[in-house]
């Protein structure tokens, strides 16, 4: 329960968020290694990021400016003509311009099937095909003993 220095503690937690603050800057935004860095344990720096929006905030400014040094190392790698760099930019950046793998998986009859990313619905509904089929319901399983 954040009480935010109003029993009194006020000092102190300011005082451990400051350091808190500093630890995040130095290490990127990397909690574990702040809290080593500020000698503040773990959960004592997962509460206050989860408190105090200023140590929120600290955290994903630190994780951005890393990001943001690491597409600049990116994108000098790809003015030198580094191709591991140019093609993970491309497949990753430039998949509206057609710049994506495809995979087609097929089974031994050699017919292809797509494979989608959100199968979700149409799992649940040949499930529900297959238990209509058998009879079973959700929860008969021969797992939990209520199986034929």
């Amino acid at each position: 329960m954040a009480t935010n220095g109003t029993n009194g503690n006020g000092k102190k937690r300011t005082e451990t968020a400051a350091r808190i603050i500093k630890a995040l800057k130095e290490t990127n935004g990397l909690l574990t290694m702040a809290a080593a860095r500020s000698g503040i344990g773990y959960r004592t720096v997962c509460r206050y990021v989860a408190e105090y929006p200023s140590v929120k905030e600290a955290a994903q400014d630190a994780k951005e400016a890393m990001l943001d040094y690491a597409e600049g190392k990116l994108y000098s790698k790809i003015k030198d003509g580094d191709n591991t760099a140019i093609i993970f930019y491309l497949k990753t950046q430039g998949k509206a311009r057609g710049y994506i793998e495809r995979q087609d998986i097929g089974n031994p009859e050699g017919e292809s099937f797509k494979v989608e990313h959100d199968a979700k619905p149409k799992l649940l509904a040949e499930l529900a095909r297959f238990a209509a089929r058998t009879g079973k319901t959700e929860g008969d399983t021969e797992a939990n003993g209520k199986g034929s």
